[in-house]
């Protein structure tokens, strides 16, 4: 029996650019754009209905942008999972993108992106694993670091067991699992539930929001 294809809805406000999106989408044979929208509240509408995997969210649009529009969704009470959100962005070294990964996306793209980077970020943000721009995430966060973070708060770790915070800081660094694995010596299963463990008590939805929350705390070197 196939694999489920990974489910996509475009949010932004230039039609062109969302339809070339979809049709790349939907040329894949384990995914399909299912919906559109234009803006942000439009884009609250088409997820309630459609339901899909990922969100691909422009940030800037009129109305409801990509930023507010990305809390609102990931704030919704369901009983499944809400979407998986990779924010777009004109600029790479744009503030904007860290409010957004902050508000709970799982990655960014730029919209000069190539076809295999778009596509490598859906599967990678769909699977929970390691998006293949993380080293570009981490940089842009630490350069934007000093705006929105003040000294060390290691309480910020209290909810954690010792394991999880070692697991913590080595996810904050960019470390893949097998990474993580070798470097705690433990199986890669025992890794993905440490950091299911790490997003569920600390109230985070993605790796690339424990970069963030590590640099905004000022647990990790810049």
């Amino acid at each position: 029996m196939p694999e489920p294809r990974i489910r996509v809805v475009v949010v932004d406000d230039q039609p062109l650019f969302a339809s070339g999106l979809g049709m790349l989408i939907d040329a894949q044979p384990d995914m399909e754009c299912v919906g559109t929208a234009g803006d942000g509240a439009r884009a609250l509408e088409v997820v309630a209905e459609l339901r899909p995997d990922v969100v691909l969210m422009d940030l800037r649009m009129p109305g409801v942008n990509g930023i507010e529009a990305t809390k609102l969704l990931l704030a919704r009470g369901r009983a499944d999972e809400p979407p998986r959100v990779i924010v777009l962005t004109t600029l790479r070294q744009d503030g904007v993108v860290v409010q957004a990964l902050a508000a709970g996306a799982s990655a960014f793209l730029t919209k000069d992106a190539t076809p295999d980077q778009v596509l490598g970020t859906i599967r990678a943000t769909q699977e929970g694993a390691v998006v293949p721009d993380l080293a570009a995430t981490l940089a842009l966060v630490a350069d934007l670091r000093g705006a929105s973070s003040g000294p060390a708060r290691g309480a910020a770790l209290e909810p954690l067991s010792p394991r999880e915070r070692e697991v913590f800081l080595l996810v904050a660094r960019g470390l893949t699992n097998a990474e993580i694995a070798e470097a705690e010596y433990v199986s890669e299963a025992t890794v993905k539930s440490h950091i299911a463990a790490i997003l569920r008590k600390l109230g985070l939805r993605s790796r690339v929001q424990v970069v963030v929350f590590a640099h905004q705390n000022g647990l990790v070197s810049v």
